[in-house]
């Protein structure tokens, strides 16, 4: 009988004195889990005074074009609400679908930096 793999997220949110919002996301962030991502950054941002919203990759394994795209809308949605939007240590496989995809010094402020692809 074939079953279906429920991939795993989660992402723990943390607010300091100055309104910067950490997102620590771990897991598979792909089509299952991108709306996670998305609801996690609406909540902070409707909690919190937020001046920078930032997601910390850094136990991200993989990364879907799905939930690139929920990053970039992330992004917009951070910057309309009048903060900065950051992504913060992507890990080699991750770091290249951002630079793959033309969205590494976008989201992370960094060129790339890994090397021929």
């Amino acid at each position: 009988m074939g079953g279906s793999t429920v991939t795993a997220l989660r992402i723990t949110t943390g607010v300091d004195g100055h309104g910067v919002a950490i997102l620590g996301v771990a897991g598979e962030l792909v089509t299952d889990t991108a709306g996670q991502l998305m609801a996690a950054a609406a909540a902070v941002l409707t909690r919190h005074r937020v001046t920078q919203l930032v997601v910390d990759l850094v136990r991200v394994a993989r990364l879907d074009m799905n939930a690139l795209h929920t990053l970039l809308r992330a992004r917009d949605a951070v910057r309309q609400a009048g903060a900065a939007f950051r992504v913060i240590r992507p890990q080699p496989p991750v770091r290249q679908v951002l630079h793959l995809t033309d969205t590494c010094q976008l989201l992370t402020g960094a060129p790339w930096s890994g090397g021929p692809t």
